[in-house]
């Protein structure tokens, strides 16, 4: 079974230039509704507890989180919709409002399952390898990279998820959940395939990133010589320089015109992946 790959990204940039408004606009309110809102949200000062930890900090993090999981499923609609040429508009994104627990209930399923599974793949690894580990510290990287793949293979499980949900809403985030491992039975290479396609762009993205980041390091210093002489101060500027508003905005300025374009490319094409699969089981179920 195999679905071609470069057709289902043909027919999403096809899909994308369509709708009105078009789909960088409906990008750019979608990031600032979440990245732009998860900016404001890091210069909020809090107060940190005993353990280090601040309640205020953690409970605003895990409110933006639910949010960010509703908003990311309106997203996913647009993209849905914008392949199927239903011409969606800005309101899409607000979408997901309307069902609020299906889609928490679904993502945070979809969490746990993945996080269960893949701690249970990581101890037998851990188990059957711990004979090793005194005499071979270099032994311990297959249980790194059984864990990696056990969560990427759990990840591409639940995959279709949020466009079944989408399309049967009222069945509810558990009956999502099982059609998307049955449509995913044999076809996870192939969607595994289709993200890979991307990696070029990714790393891209990445290395915009980076080129920021190195330039502000430079910019406090921590390529000269002497930033090396005390360690723990060059951990702290460090960290301080990366996890700086300033340079979360620049790095996001900077990646921005090919988030905007890459972002709805890659969620258009899992889009048409399901409807690929769809209509796949379509044409191939018996007929009575």
């Amino acid at each position: 079974m195999e679905i071609d790959r470069k057709e289902l990204k043909r027919q999403a940039r096809e899909a994308m230039r369509l709708p009105n408004p078009n789909f960088w606009v409906v990008t750019l309110v979608f990031l600032l509704m979440t990245t732009g809102l998860s900016m404001v949200l890091s210069v909020i000062p809090f107060t940190p507890g005993k353990s280090g930890l601040s309640a205020g900090g953690v409970f605003v993090n895990t409110l933006y989180n639910l949010y960010y999981g509703v908003v990311s499923f309106g997203f996913t609609l647009w993209c849905l919709w914008a392949h199927r040429r239903l011409d969606p508009g800005l309101n899409s994104l607000t979408q997901g409002f309307s069902v609020t627990g299906r889609v928490l209930l679904m993502k945070i399923n979809i969490y746990l399952r993945i996080l269960l599974l893949t701690m249970g793949a990581t101890m037998v690894a851990a188990i059957l390898i711990a004979p090793l580990v005194t005499t071979n510290p270099l032994s311990v990287l297959p249980a790194v990279l059984i864990a990696f793949a056990a969560a990427v293979a759990m990840s591409l499980r639940y995959a279709l998820a949020p466009y079944l949900l989408a399309d049967h809403p009222d069945d509810g985030p558990g009956a999502a959940i099982r059609r998307s491992v049955e449509l995913m039975q044999g076809w996870k290479m192939e969607l595994f395939k289709l993200e890979l396609s991307f990696l070029g762009w990714e790393l891209l993205n990445g290395l915009l990133s980076s080129l920021v980041i190195f330039f502000f390091l430079q910019q406090a210093g921590l390529f000269h010589l002497s930033a090396f002489t005390d360690l723990a101060q060059f951990q702290l500027t460090y960290q301080a320089v990366v996890n700086s508003p300033v340079v979360s905005l620049w790095t996001a300025a900077v990646t921005l015109p090919l988030s905007l374009w890459l972002i709805p490319y890659q969620e258009v094409s899992r889009a048409a992946f399901y409807d690929a699969r769809l209509r796949w089981q379509r044409e191939s179920a018996p007929t009575l």
